[in-house]
């Protein structure tokens, strides 16, 4: 037994010898591995001008200035080396920070008929109130200021379960004035939205992003339904409806960032590098917000880079690891969408010899796009059937639309139930559920507008040629 301990113990010093050895001979970064350690270029010179620091410093004092209050956070980050995560929990940072969850500030938001109930619940005088009217102002401003998300290489992001509430009661605070005010705020915040998840850098902005996104597309979908003759907001919401475009759906910033940072983490000085209790806060935070569970988050993060026996990874390991990392990417960007994910995997099935804790289960995020994009697809259709025909049935309709309002879950039309009176997207499952909107993702379609005569009670239309 002594003699096999020996042994050990000789194996691992000549091993940690040849690995030092190997290191000093290893190649030079290799060109992917500069570009991908490379982080986007900037365009707003100043801080102070860049409304994705508002974001950040949204929840500070009153009396605070909440730009330079989020370019402090953003900046203290800096100097925790590996782990890059945003303190938010200083003295004075969360003051405004709302205390009850968005459902219950404004449970009208999910309303049926939301119009009615901003007018006839006293929304104005709830948000009238002192804390509220401070978030409200801080929102308005951002909403005129520029942005440019500056979240590359960071662990953090604004807290989306505040973001989302100071949104609602901006919109709600809108339409308890007038109905035009209701409308030019929604589709205001609807156009940022979809700039921020364009230029989103990182998962956690690219998922806040989307979470309001949808949030405003959901509310819009009632109020369309609700009130179908605002014909100025429908030609104005029809613009900012459209299907995602490649750029946002692009994972390429989000997963080179999860590489920076996973380098970052192989070359701390900080033993462990477990997330702190604050991380983990704000990731299940934001988790919850998204309908995401917080594991998701964790399975994409970069391996440690560590190789056996605490011997540090070469950098011709790291070249060859960049050189995968970039296919994943590229067949991540190449064709968006959820049914990438055999793409992905066929490109992981080609990887070298080199081990790597790759893995970055991207799927969940992917999916909750393709939902977002799904949910814009059928609020556009509920404006573009507005008109009724009695000679041509829905179904024909939502075939005759054209490709881009299809199901992105299925690449065919979208389902119509008239017995439900919605259309619908099967969803993430793939299941066709009837409309149910515990399973598929639905939105209204009013009786006098869609002809049904007679058809079964969820038809899927035929794909044309």
């Amino acid at each position: 037994m002594r003699n096999l301990f020996f042994s050990a113990c000789i194996i691992v010093v000549l091993w940690q010898v040849f690995g030092i050895v190997g290191a000093s001979r290893q190649d030079p970064p290799s060109e992917t591995f500069v570009r991908l350690m490379t982080p986007p270029g900037r365009s707003i010179a100043s801080p102070i001008d860049n409304g994705y620091f508002m974001l950040l410093g949204l929840t500070t004092l009153p009396n605070s200035n909440p730009v330079q209050t989020g370019y402090d956070i953003w900046l203290e980050s800096n100097g925790t080396q590996g782990r890059h995560a945003f303190d938010m929990e200083k003295y004075g940072r969360s003051d405004l920070h709302i205390p009850v969850a968005p459902d219950v500030l404004l449970p009208e938001w999910n309303s049926p008929t939301p119009l009615a109930e901003f007018h006839t619940r006293q929304v104005h005088a709830r948000t009238s109130m002192t804390a509220y009217r401070a978030l409200l102002t801080r929102y308005d401003q951002w909403l005129r200021m520029r942005f440019e998300d500056w979240s590359f290489a960071h662990r953090g992001a604004p807290r989306a379960d505040d973001l989302l509430g100071a949104h609602r009661l901006y919109i709600a605070d809108g339409f308890g004035h007038q109905t035009q005010t209701g409308i030019e705020r929604l589709i205001a915040d609807l156009a940022q939205w979809r700039s921020v998840l364009r230029q989103a850098r990182t998962i956690g902005m690219k998922v806040t992003a989307q979470v309001l996104l949808e949030d405003d597309v959901i509310l819009l979908s009632h109020i369309l339904h609700e009130d179908p003759a605002d014909r100025t907001m429908i030609t104005r919401a029809l613009e900012y409806l459209q299907p995602l475009t490649p750029a946002e759906y692009s994972m390429r910033w989000p997963m080179q960032s999860e590489f920076v940072l996973g380098y970052a983490r192989s070359r701390s000085t900080e033993s462990t590098l477990l997330p702190d209790e604050r991380t983990l806060a704000a990731v299940n935070a934001l988790a919850r917000t998204a309908h995401l569970y917080p594991e998701d988050f964790r399975h994409i993060e970069f391996g440690q880079g560590n190789a056996f026996f605490g011997l540090p990874t070469t950098q011709t390991t790291w070249n060859a690891q960049a050189t995968q990392y970039d296919q994943a990417i590229r067949a991540i960007d190449t064709a968006p969408g959820p049914r990438l994910v055999h793409t992905r995997r066929d490109v992981r099935g080609e990887s070298s010899s080199v081990s790597l804790e790759l893995n970055p289960a991207w799927d969940p995020f992917e999916q909750r796009l393709a939902e977002t994009d799904a949910r814009l697809r059928l609020v556009s259709l509920q404006i573009l059937m507005r008109k009724p025909t009695a000679t041509v049935t829905v179904p024909t309709r939502l075939a005759e639309v054209g490709s881009r309002y299809f199901d992105p879950f299925t690449g065919f039309p979208m389902l119509w139930s008239p017995t439900q009176h919605t259309l619908y997207s099967v969803g993430k499952d793939g299941l066709d559920d009837g409309g149910d909107a515990a399973f598929d993702i639905s939105v209204p379609l009013t009786d006098t507008l869609a002809p049904h005569a007679g058809r079964p009670a969820h038809t899927r239309a035929t794909n044309p040629s």
